[in-house]
């Protein structure tokens, strides 16, 4: 009798990619390191129900309509991975870098978005990664090899696409190294539609490559949870995509090298930065969720799937548990003070290898604090909600609920 053939869970992993188009697949990129993944594909079936004489109710013919499906994910949150949905749920993207502290110039001539050579007033080497301008629109490339007696043309190599945000004459251009911070707010340009994403699932059964990929992914809900006594930062996510195509070829797994973190790292602030005399170290665990309304829609176009799958607003609240050490968790909510909120986790290295992540609610109103004295010590439970200011905005403008910065040794235009 031959061995019966079988699929171990444990071998599985999911790749990620960005999309240039949604729902156009793309080979990862990058694996996901997660420890759950539920995708479901849901054609929609559509009855024929129509008399024919016969004693029954069923349907006469299943005939399939149109298809999405659904995911969900979960895991230890890796500071190199989690940028590709944050990236998805909110859109707009500064990058910065660690400054060499030499070989900086500045731009002699406007640059456009999607321009994809800078005039700088000094020259720059082939092959430099550097920062141009700061703040919401700073963004950071690889360069080409330069040309022209001054003022200079530089290419900006890679990335490719040139750049997002306006820089006017006068700007930093100055040499970067990693780490590299991540800065992610509401996107309120163009379409206001972030980025989507190929997830690649390799779980063994698909023929000839034993992955599946699911095209169009779009985040409804992400959310962040973590308790200093017994937990590791952690994070879950779900949405819609295309519905999966078999993969014609096998992936290969491609994990990074940082760890998770565990939450006893964790810094709150309140009435200012999670440092310093507004630090807070009584908050003992917690909760950050950002939701989505997502909507695919399918038109008469002689195919199944979605025109495309849109994005509405974005809101973003939060739940954090104190020890009592006074009643300032509940004047947070009585008062309506609606202070500075910033978390800040951090993996305690340094150099390259430092990873860190912090949210920052320049304005969060407690709206619950509900307190417990059935433990050993004292508690509240507080609930809070982002509100909308400028603080926050991105390179986007407008406004945004908050921003969410990741710092780690990830190349520039990775996410």
């Amino acid at each position: 009798m031959p061995t019966p053939t079988t699929y171990a869970p444990a071998k599985q992993f999911v790749g990620v990619a960005n999309e240039v188009s949604q729902g156009t697949a793309v080979a990862m990129t990058a694996t996901l390191l997660l420890d759950s993944f539920k995708p479901k594909d849901q054609p929609k079936f559509l009855e024929d129900k129509a008399w024919r004489g016969a004693m029954a109710t069923d349907s006469f013919a299943q005939i399939q309509g149109v298809a999405t499906a659904e995911w969900d994910m979960g895991g230890p949150v890796f500071l190199d991975g989690i940028g590709y949905l944050l990236r998805n749920i909110m859109g707009d993207l500064a990058t910065t870098g660690t400054s060499t502290g030499s070989g900086g110039t500045t731009l002699a001539a406007t640059a456009n978005p999607g321009a994809a050579t800078l005039s700088t007033v000094a020259t720059i080497p082939a092959g430099t990664v550097v920062q141009i301008g700061t703040g919401a629109t700073a963004e950071v490339f690889t360069t080409g090899t330069p040309t022209g007696a001054g003022p200079y043309s530089i290419p900006l190599a890679s990335p490719a696409g040139g750049l997002v945000y306006q820089h006017t004459s006068g700007q930093a251009v100055q040499p970067v190294t990693g780490p590299y911070t991540y800065a992610w707010a509401l996107l309120n340009s163009s379409t206001g539609q972030p980025i989507s994403h190929t997830l690649t699932h390799m779980l063994g059964p698909t023929a000839a490559s034993g992955a599946r990929q699911y095209p169009g992914c779009v985040a409804s809900e992400l959310g962040f949870k973590w308790n200093a006594e017994s937990d590791l930062f952690t994070f879950d996510a779900k949405g819609q995509a295309w519905p999966s195509i078999a993969l014609g070829s096998a992936p290969v797994a491609n994990p990074g090298n940082t760890a998770p973190v565990p939450s006893w790292r964790m810094a709150v602030g309140i009435g200012g930065p999670a440092a310093g005399g507004t630090l807070v170290p009584t908050v003992t665990d917690g909760e950050v969720n950002f939701k989505r309304e997502i909507n695919p829609y399918f038109t008469g176009n002689g195919v199944q799937t979605p025109y495309i799958i849109q994005r509405a607003g974005l809101t973003v609240e939060g739940k954090l548990n104190f020890i009592a050490a006074d009643e300032s968790a509940l004047l947070y909510m009585l008062n309506n003070t609606q202070p500075q909120v910033q978390l800040l986790l951090s993996n305690g290295l340094a150099g390259i290898n430092a990873a860190s992540i912090t949210f920052d609610f320049a304005k969060a109103a407690f709206v619950e604090a509900e307190p417990d004295g059935s433990k050993t010590a004292v508690e509240y439970g507080n609930q809070f909600k982002a509100v909308l200011n400028t603080t926050n905005a991105g390179g986007s403008g407008s406004y945004s609920p908050c921003k969410v910065s990741v710092t780690c040794n990830v190349a520039p235009g990775t996410y």
